[in-house]
């Protein structure tokens, strides 16, 4: 394994000149982690858990999430998730959800992390470290602190926190009618076409007068997976275009970037074009290019009312899916999603035999000019704060079945 002084040089050098969103965020300082590196070494705790930490914590105050930092599954090492998953709420973290950790319930409220307070965490740690504005503390994201602690105090007992297998927070993909005329639809993670293919075929024979599509958890990596779910979102015949909109990316083509594209594409069939393209364009740098869709009819089988739950952790592939669902007319409700459009074109690089680095390569026009989506997500229509109360009733359902019936 390579020294993680000179991983440390590399993976700043790759945010420098590959990355697609490098300007020195405000609160980015790599001298600052590296001198913290140094001195973890010096006092001989430096180990790749430890130096992990570390390099996240740095690429958390570009405010990024498309940087990642990832230890390879090794005999000595899984990657691990605390158990559970929370908000916070005032100066306390409530439990959401549970993924393994059963000493804990949804709802209960974390008061102390290691023995200190959410809000003395929050005003202590580099401040990009939760990716959220401090006035928004119900976009704070608390796994990567959680993961690195020791104990939780809830209801004044002290737990010590283990560490479980990793699992996605998306509860899988849902169909029913809950009133006689209202559908709702949870689609799944939108990787594979043939899933969202399988579920539009079962809307084929369901009658509904109005639509609830839940992507409070949207995730996903391939855009095309939710196209055949687009023709009930759109109330009369609509072009794809109108619905995804024409994007402008400045497309880094930078030697490492387009090797590492070129090597993926290499045995996928009719992936030679572009590679060639690639070798063409390799060491020109940021290329501005035109990103619309293919000029596609979607034709129009929605209902009258579509509403769409919205929150947070919706990323990806499922936020191009709220976008085209608001841009079809559909009501959003709940919170702003993520806000990961800004950044697409994510490569891969194994450092060495235990770490790989991800970062995007292309940025959209509008996020270089400074109006980009990061931090900021596509906005609701009709905003409901969160509040410990949808632990145990499903407010945003309860919100968006009102909007359907106003119709």
């Amino acid at each position: 394994m390579r020294r993680f002084d000179q991983l440390f040089r590399d993976i700043v050098a790759i945010l420098r000149r590959d990355y697609a969103g490098w300007e020195a965020p405000e609160g980015f300082d790599p001298q600052y982690y590296n001198q913290t590196i140094g001195q973890a070494w010096h006092d001989g705790r430096l180990d790749a858990l430890l130096f992990l930490r570390y390099v996240s914590q740095m690429l958390a105050c570009t405010g990024n999430r498309a940087l990642r930092l990832a230890l390879l599954p090794q005999e000595d090492y899984e990657p691990y998730s605390p158990g559970f998953f929370t908000r916070r709420y005032e100066d306390s973290l409530v439990v959401t959800a549970l993924a393994g950790e059963e000493r804990l319930a949804v709802g209960d409220r974390i008061t102390a992390v290691n023995g200190g307070s959410p809000a003395s965490h929050r005003a202590h740690i580099q401040k990009n470290f939760f990716y959220a504005a401090e006035n928004a503390p119900e976009r704070e994201d608390w796994n990567g602190l959680l993961k690195m602690a020791d104990t939780v105090t809830v209801n004044g007992e002290t737990i010590p926190l283990a560490h479980y297998p990793r699992k996605s927070p998306h509860p899988g993909p849902a169909v029913r009618l809950l009133e006689e005329d209202v559908l709702y639809l949870r689609p799944p993670a939108l990787n594979r076409p043939e899933e969202t293919q399988a579920l539009a075929g079962r809307l084929e024979n369901i009658s509904f007068q109005g639509l609830i599509l839940d992507m409070r958890n949207g995730d996903g990596s391939f855009e095309v997976a939710f196209y055949p779910l687009l023709p009930w979102l759109c109330r009369e015949d609509t072009s794809l275009t109108e619905l995804l909109g024409p994007t402008e990316l400045f497309v880094n083509y930078t030697p490492l970037n387009c090797a590492l594209k070129a090597a993926a594409l290499e045995n996928i069939p009719g992936g030679a074009a572009y590679v060639s393209e690639l070798r063409e364009k390799a060491g020109r740098g940021f290329i501005l290019e035109d990103s619309a869709p293919e000029e596609t009819i979607i034709p129009g089988r929605g209902p009258k009312r579509i509403a769409v739950l919205t929150d947070t952790w919706c990323r990806s592939a499922g936020e191009s899916l709220v976008l085209a669902a608001k841009n079809a007319g559909a009501a959003l409700i709940g919170r702003a999603t993520l806000g990961t459009l800004d950044y697409s074109g994510p490569v891969s690089c194994q450092l060495d035999d235990r770490f790989i680095f991800t970062w995007p390569t292309a940025i959209t026009k509008a996020a270089r000019d400074g109006h980009g989506m990061t931090g900021v997500g596509i906005q609701p229509d009709i905003y409901i704060p969160w509040t410990p109360e949808e632990c145990t009733r499903d407010v945003l359902l309860g919100a968006a079945l009102n909007y359907i019936h106003k119709g």
